[in-house]
């Protein structure tokens, strides 16, 4: 479940927990956390742990339950995304607490249901002792106490990529980022065993302990052929796993993850992802829908929460899927064409890899699904949740019911495209 935070709450904690004055501007949309964004009041004091004001504000992030039971997880998550920025990586930074540590507790109050006491309502004469004894029943009897992790973060401006037209180039440009991203994870002095640990419900190879909830979803056809992809990748991991190129990946590459500008301000020749004649990839003529000069680049990745180390095939499945969802116009196949190609370009794929490609990108919208349907039977009222699940399906089983070699002709188009 997400944390019972209201936008009044975060002042003060951000106060108690970071040493910054800041007035809450909006509370983003988000899956299972909840994420404030904060501006520094010009008369806060600076704490001596961080160094320079974020002059664009900060993300306050507290982390839903499943994610604060495993503080370990996420201090990983945290150094990979310090490790990452210095070495120039696009991406967010966590920032340090008064007490020097860059994940704290805050604790919730949440109210529940109380019982009418009939009691009461036969003594008209109760004192003002008795009327502070009873909030603090109310307090104590009639909530729950629940301790959340809470970060925060350097917020960057950029819109995401949900928020901007898709064009063939920002897929390949996402590709792009993607293979390079995982290249440079490979880098990263991060022990094995530590990384080994990095699972959650989002981890791709998780899928097959996901299928006794599949009892969410409603309708018999809709289950039917989730078990069906679930055992078919289940098979897949037990026969090849050993066979695929495995390291850390961010897993979780959908649009509200990747950071886009303007090319006017993207300055090409410092990207980190892309130089200036891959600026031109995506707009040559093999597409049918190209960029305008004034379109958008990509020029950034955040949220680390669900890196994993799994095999390759698997972060590129899931920015295919993504992809393969958006509804600005370009043909799903088209999308996953061009960031498979901008993949490539950074990290290679076997042929027995890209034979499964389709059962991965079917294997993450099953996911996907799956716990889309369970969050919205915790928290009907989360629009973020609504806007996969109603168009997933539908994607899904046209991607499932085609053959193999349909599908992966469709993204491919010729192997000489790579």
């Amino acid at each position: 479940m997400r944390p019972p935070f209201k936008i009044s709450d975060v002042s003060a904690l951000v106060k108690d927990k970071f040493g910054l004055d800041v007035e809450v501007e909006t509370q983003f949309i988000s899956y299972a956390d909840q994420n404030f964004l904060v501006k520094v009041k010009p008369t806060s004091p600076k704490p001596v742990n961080i160094q320079e004001l974020c002059q664009h504000g900060y993300v306050f992030k507290v982390l839903n339950d499943d994610s604060t039971k495993n503080p370990d997880i996420t201090a990983v998550q945290t150094a990979i995304s310090l490790q990452l920025a210095e070495q120039d990586f696009p991406t967010t930074k966590p920032v340090l607490s008064v007490n020097g540590n860059y994940q704290e507790q805050v604790e919730a109050t949440q109210s529940t249901a109380h019982e009418d006491n009939d009691d009461d309502d036969d003594d008209d004469d109760d004192d003002d002792d008795d009327d502070e004894k009873e909030k603090y029943e109310e307090l104590s009897v009639g909530c729950t106490y629940t301790k959340h992790i809470a970060r925060l973060f350097e917020f960057n401006p950029a819109k995401t990529l949900d928020q901007v037209p898709l064009t063939t180039q920002l897929c390949y440009e996402l590709g792009l980022a993607a293979g390079k991203l995982d290249w440079t994870l490979q880098t990263l002095p991060v022990s094995y065993e530590n990384v080994q640990g990095l699972k959650t419900k989002w981890s791709l190879s998780e899928l097959p302990n996901m299928r006794t909830s599949t009892h969410v979803i409603s309708s018999n056809e809709q289950r039917e052929v989730i078990e069906k992809i679930i055992d078919e990748f289940d098979g897949c991991l037990l026969t090849n796993f050993d066979s695929f190129s495995k390291g850390l990946i961010h897993s979780d590459l959908n649009e509200c993850n990747i950071l886009v500008e303007k090319h006017s301000i993207c300055n090409s020749s410092k990207s980190f992802f892309i130089n200036q004649e891959q600026r031109k990839v995506g707009n040559n003529n093999e597409s049918k829908v190209s960029a305008p000069d004034d379109g958008y680049g990509l020029c950034g990745i955040i949220d680390f929460g669900a890196t994993n180390y799994s095999p390759y095939i698997c972060e590129v499945a899931i920015a295919i899927a993504y992809v393969m969802l958006n509804k600005h116009g370009i043909p799903p196949s088209e999308g996953a064409h061009y960031v498979l190609k901008g993949y490539l370009e950074h990290k290679k794929l076997t042929d027995l890899e890209l034979n499964y490609l389709r059962l991965f990108i079917c294997a993450r919208l099953a996911q996907s699904f799956i716990n889309g349907n369970i969050a919205y039977s915790k928290d009907p009222e989360n629009k973020y949740i609504l806007k996969h699940v109603k168009i997933m399906y539908p994607l899904l089983e046209n991607l499932w019911h085609k053959s193999n070699t349909d599908v992966l002709n469709e993204i491919m188009w010729t192997k000489k495209s790579f």
